[in-house]
């Protein structure tokens, strides 16, 4: 059914529980794996402190890298041990837009995902991450 999958992971509990639906889709329908893990800017005071503390803007875009690179490994090797093999990217920005664009480029056919229970009335109201996905994209899309 599903020829291409797509896990948006990242460092919470929800989406580690995504990434473990994902690997045992994807083995089941013997489709290809990607794992998408979006990389937020810095925030913009960073570069204030970079004017007190030369060099920690850089100094905090390399951890920040590390700890994604760190992260996207990990998932690899717990897709090795689920019996795939899934390959990964680290995109740069804002969350949907990032997911968005990989699930168009890659022609994902279904987009696993982690759904945050909000406790913002607003956010209810309007919806959440997986809302502005799905009013963006023409995948499936199973929210864990």
């Amino acid at each position: 059914m599903y020829k291409k999958m797509i896990v948006a992971y990242d460092e919470s509990p929800e989406a580690k529980r995504a990434l473990t639906r994902a690997i045992e889709l994807a083995k089941l329908m013997g489709a290809e794996l990607r794992l998408v893990t979006v990389c937020e800017p810095l925030p913009a005071y960073v570069a204030y402190a970079d004017v007190a503390f030369p060099g920690s803007q850089r100094m905090l875009a390399e951890e920040r890298q590390t700890f994604y690179n760190k992260l996207q490994e990990e998932a690899k090797a717990r897709a090795a041990e689920g019996g795939m093999v899934a390959d990964g990217v680290i995109v740069e920005g804002d969350e949907v837009e990032g997911i968005v664009e990989n699930v168009t480029s890659w022609k994902a056919e279904l987009l696993v995902i982690g759904r945050r229970h909000h406790s913002s009335p607003l956010t209810r109201i309007r919806g959440g991450t997986v809302h502005e996905i799905a009013e963006r994209t023409k995948c499936n899309i199973l929210a864990v």
